[in-house]
């Protein structure tokens, strides 16, 4: 769960003023089979999350870190995970920026789980707290209980709508669940 930030840092990262929109994922540019690795969606991520910032008002580099160390505990970038990358792109998206993280690669055959639904189910898992994205192991429990598949990856269409199908019904009971506690 983030943190609230400080007053000053919602004052320094306020929202600017975007004249071009940014394309959410990957920006419609066709990559063939080329499958993208861990390391190039990571680059990608860090790109997407500086931009981001600048999107959503914040220019200085100290407040841009310190928003960063709040949001994921780490000022540095190069040091977060995916997952935290795409924490805090949401977080900056929450600020109005444009930009949105990238979804992670989907197999190329047909019938098998798409880009939309990885990234479906990784907001989902983000949002139920489990903070290490596609390969938190309290979603691959899920994964092998719902789907029994041991990773997202090897999800068909229909299993992956079953995934997010259930992980959005066991977020709202939660939800029911605070809400009357």
């Amino acid at each position: 769960m983030p943190r609230a930030e400080p007053d000053s840092l919602r004052r320094a990262c306020a929202p600017a003023d975007v004249t071009q929109p940014m394309p959410i994922g990957d920006g419609g540019h066709a990559r063939g089979h080329e499958e993208m690795t861990m390391d190039a969606r990571r680059r990608r991520l860090i790109a997407q999350a500086h931009l981001a910032a600048k999107q959503a008002g914040c220019v200085d580099e100290e407040d841009r870190r310190a928003v960063q160390r709040i949001v994921t505990g780490k000022s540095s970038c190069l040091d977060m995970t995916v997952a935290e990358l795409v924490r805090l792109i949401d977080h900056w998206g929450k600020l109005g920026a444009q930009v949105r993280a990238s979804a992670p690669e989907a197999a190329q055959a047909p019938g098998m789980v798409t880009r939309w639904q990885l990234a479906t189910i990784e907001r989902l898992a983000w949002e139920m707290g489990w903070d290490d994205g596609l390969e938190d192991a309290r979603l691959v429990a899920f994964l092998r209980r719902t789907a029994r598949v041991d990773a997202a990856r090897w999800l068909t269409r229909e299993a992956a709508s079953s995934v997010i199908s259930g992980l959005s019904r066991w977020k709202r009971q939660r939800a029911k669940r605070e809400v009357s506690a």
